[in-house]
């Protein structure tokens, strides 16, 4: 073989290497990560708004673990695990105190502040942690229902810091994704309204 031969096949091996390179860049046998949504609580705007609304400051935390995007699995083992998958919008802290910014002041009861102006007089400082953000798994690994658990303190002023918390669960019918974050949903729904009522019945 001469060298234009050698050169020839060494030109086209490499080309050949690369276009192999190329395609593993945009094929995958992993399956499409898929993004996940949650709405406001709706039903917020039926509350009789007030006038003037009460400034709330409001702080979001989450316990570790929950710090993530990953939409999270508990067994009854307590071993944390995640659907491979899907995820949030965005990570938990933040699409959680989006939700409840924007379902407090569909109320028309309160207006959202700053954690700066929190003790200005007549502001409120709403803080609370989530402690579950879970989909439950039954003994043969099936998803039996979510868990969503909270605990603050809602402290206005002078006066006494009250406690609010709350914890709920919501059964699943069946596997599907939609029907797992359908059930987040109403979860998310059930405490923001219970939130909602106690934050209103301590002002």
């Amino acid at each position: 073989m001469n060298i234009s031969r050698i050169l020839v096949v060494f030109c086209l091996s490499n080309v050949m290497l690369f276009i192999g390179a190329c395609t593993g860049l945009t094929q995958s046998d992993k399956p499409a990560i898929s993004k996940w949504w949650l709405k406001p609580y709706v039903a917020a705007s039926q509350f009789v708004p007030v006038d003037p609304p009460v400034s709330v400051a409001l702080s979001v935390t989450v316990v570790p673990g929950l710090d993530t995007d990953r939409i999270l699995t508990l067994s009854g083992d307590a071993e944390l695990g995640q659907f491979a998958s899907a995820r949030w919008v965005d990570d938990l802290p933040e699409l959680l105190a989006s939700l409840l910014e924007r379902s407090l002041q569909a109320t028309g009861q309160f207006v959202i502040v700053s954690e700066s102006a929190a003790s200005k007089p007549g502001n409120c400082l709403l803080e609370l942690e989530f402690r579950e953000f879970f989909a439950d798994l039954g003994p043969g690994g099936t998803t039996t229902g979510v868990r969503i658990a909270t605990h603050g303190r809602l402290q206005c002023g002078s006066a006494a810091a009250v406690v609010i918390q709350s914890s709920v669960s919501e059964p699943v019918a069946n596997e599907r994704m939609n029907i797992i974050v359908a059930a987040f949903q109403r979860a998310m729904d059930r405490v923001t309204q219970d939130t909602i009522v106690k934050i209103d019945y301590k002002q």
